[in-house]
């Protein structure tokens, strides 16, 4: 892979984070989870910055624009529970939301860590050294924000998806 391709692998990835973060934040607001939409919503910021310094790097120091190219597609919204009104889920809906939305946020940062991990591996083997250090940083923030979504995501599990726990977590939450 040219180290055009690689970081054309990345900006597309970045694109496609926006777009499950931009979901996420769409989802947890839906069923009134405002501390994770917020969460979600501080990730898309975060993802978007991460982008323009991508770019910024590979433009200043390869010369090049990385320009999208076949982005992924993002459709975490197409759910049969999604059509109807917010008012109309039960308990047991919110609580499935929850859980899908956590598993797609959970799975979307394991394949991104592995990503920017592939994409450090190729850049050492191609001699790009400073551009490898470069790409460490993306790796970190993945890794960080996947042990806080998989420590989420176990201390729901062990309440059993409690939604009067989790609510009452996020209005505490929502109060700081």
């Amino acid at each position: 892979m040219t180290i055009h391709e690689i970081f054309t692998k990345l900006n597309n990835r970045m694109i496609g984070a926006m777009m499950v973060h931009t979901q996420l934040t769409q989802l947890f607001t839906f069923i009134d989870l405002l501390p994770d939409a917020r969460r979600q919503e501080q990730q898309l910021q975060e993802e978007s910055h991460g982008m323009i310094e991508l770019n910024k790097y590979y433009s200043q120091h390869y010369h090049l624009l990385s320009v999208a190219n076949n982005p992924p597609q993002i459709d975490i919204l197409n759910l049969g529970l999604l059509k109807n009104s917010s008012k109309e889920l039960t308990p047991g809906d919110k609580a499935y939301l929850i859980q899908y939305g956590m598993k797609e946020w959970i799975s979307w940062e394991q394949q991104s860590k592995e990503i920017y991990e592939e994409a450090y591996r190729m850049l050492v083997e191609s001699s790009e050294i400073a551009a490898a250090e470069f790409i460490t940083r993306y790796i970190r923030d993945v890794d960080q924000e996947l042990k806080d979504a998989e420590l989420l995501y176990k201390v729901r599990e062990a309440i059993d998806w409690d939604l009067p726990t989790i609510y009452d977590k996020q209005a505490r939450l929502g109060k700081k």
